[in-house]
């Protein structure tokens, strides 16, 4: 009996082990789990405010370009609301180009960095002009759209970006001069995409 009862303890002692390996695992596994969906939870939020800095970029630069122009034309008075415009939109520019250096992908970066550095150099040359400017913002929706892309990889169509978001970019077909804004983006939108290889869910759609 005492030789029975040894094994018992022993198949109990045994079972109570393996119960415990597979509870630490079952542990880990959720451990795991949470941090996984932390994780994207917190992409999802750096997403979300990446995406707000880099409209409310788009809405400094629209009324940086206007008052620069006005500016140049001797009626800055008259847009006297517009003055701080510039210095916003640079300062913005520098804190969203920080952001997309420490978290955007390889096609991010370059996509971003091709629009700066050409915006960059109009500043520098004292540029005073809507043509000057238009190619900068012809890269705003896809790179607004290619930020939520990279870090949620959900494709949001740049148009939707333009014609829902960006209200103050758009504000910018009604300029004089302006009147193949529109056309001119959706195909630099379009040449972009072909440059950098990027997946045809980008590819501009009107509704």
């Amino acid at each position: 009996m005492r030789f029975y009862k040894e094994i018992f303890e022993m198949i109990v002692m045994g079972m109570g082990a393996i119960g415990t390996v597979v509870s630490i695992f079952v542990g880990l596994d959720k451990i795991n789990s949470t941090l996984k969906e932390q994780r994207f939870s917190n992409r999802l939020e750096l997403a979300d405010d990446m995406i707000n800095e880099y409209i409310s970029l788009s809405e400094e630069a629209s009324k940086a370009v206007l008052y620069i122009i006005a500016e140049s034309n001797g009626y800055a008075n008259e847009c006297q609301s517009l003055a701080d415009s510039p210095r916003k939109h640079a300062s913005q520019l520098e804190k969203i180009k920080k952001k997309i250096m420490a978290y955007g992908s390889t096609e991010l970066v370059n996509l971003f960095f091709d629009s700066y550095n050409d915006v960059r150099i109009k500043v520098e040359s004292d540029a005073n002009d809507f043509d000057s400017f238009k190619s900068y913002f012809y890269y705003m929706p896809l790179i607004a759209s290619y930020i939520k892309y990279d870090l949620t990889g959900e494709i949001v169509n740049p148009s939707i970006f333009y014609n829902s978001i960006m209200t103050e970019l758009k504000e910018l077909e009604k300029a004089q001069g302006m009147e193949n804004f529109h056309s001119e983006m959706i195909n630099t939108n379009n040449l972009l995409i072909q440059k950098y290889h990027l997946s045809k869910g980008f590819i501009w759609l009107e509704d």
